[in-house]
């Protein structure tokens, strides 16, 4: 079993800058590599975030979406290994079709989850991840293309699930993402956000930040809810104008 560092050149482009979509683009192709075998472990975050060019917080936040994907797994203690968790967990990744009606049932799980989870972290949130989740809001404001905001806008929202402190919460929320950044459904959604606009998302998210600054657990899971209820309008708009040109 090759061990992932094998993989890397040590001709790769140097990119200092915090950027997550490229630590992700660069993760993906180490893992796309050929003889990249399941199982096989990567380099610890230090060393990774080294030899691909990138910074250690955006090799972080990229191996956070992969693992929401199930592209690679972590055992505390142990490290990150790539491919799908082994055992019964793998089952959770079990591919659904990339189509107008799953990406509307992702948007609806989100609905049910995160209005809650936005109350609890408003409750129990430090200095410091609110301070994170004002860095991924600015991130998504500064970020040099639509994938780069896509993934800033993933963290924030795992950065409040982060925050209430639950760990299955999180988990349930893992694996709800873990739908939201497949590689189908990600299309779809941007697909369904140019063509019928993309609301005021940002407005939104900074809504939902004041509310846990002030720990107004209420008005930060309405902020959520309002927040969700429009993407949930704008895929819905987007799923019928779909089956209109169908039938046409």
């Amino acid at each position: 079993m090759m061990n992932g560092s094998d993989h890397l050149t040590g001709d790769m482009p140097a990119q200092p800058a915090d950027f997550s979509a490229v630590a992700l683009e660069r993760v993906r192709a180490l893992l796309a590599a050929p003889d990249m075998e399941a199982g096989a472990q990567l380099p610890p975050e230090r060393d990774l975030a080294a030899q691909l060019g990138v910074g250690r917080r955006a090799v972080r936040r990229a191996l956070e979406v992969l693992e929401a994907e199930g592209r690679v797994w972590r055992r505390q203690g142990a490290g990150t290994f790539a491919g799908p968790p082994p055992g019964p967990r793998a089952a959770h990744h079990r591919q659904l079709p990339a189509t107008p009606a799953t990406l509307l049932h992702v948007i609806e799980s989100r609905l049910a989850l995160e209005p809650s989870l936005a109350r609890m972290a408003a409750a129990r949130a430090t200095p410091e991840v609110l301070r994170r989740i004002a860095t991924c809001i600015d991130r998504i404001e500064t970020a040099p293309d639509v994938d780069a905001a896509d993934l800033w806008d993933s963290a924030l929202h795992r950065e409040i699930a982060q925050a209430t402190g639950n760990p299955l919460l999180l988990v349930l929320f893992d694996r709800i993402n873990a739908w939201r950044h497949d590689q189908g459904i990600r299309q779809l959604r941007m697909r369904a956000r140019v063509r019928t606009g993309t609301g005021h998302a940002q407005d939104d998210h900074r809504r939902i930040l004041d509310a846990m600054r002030r720990a107004d657990a209420p008005a930060a899971g309405a902020a959520m809810r309002d927040h969700l209820t429009e993407l949930h309008a704008i895929f819905l708009r987007y799923s019928q104008e779909e089956l209109t040109a169908d039938d046409g």
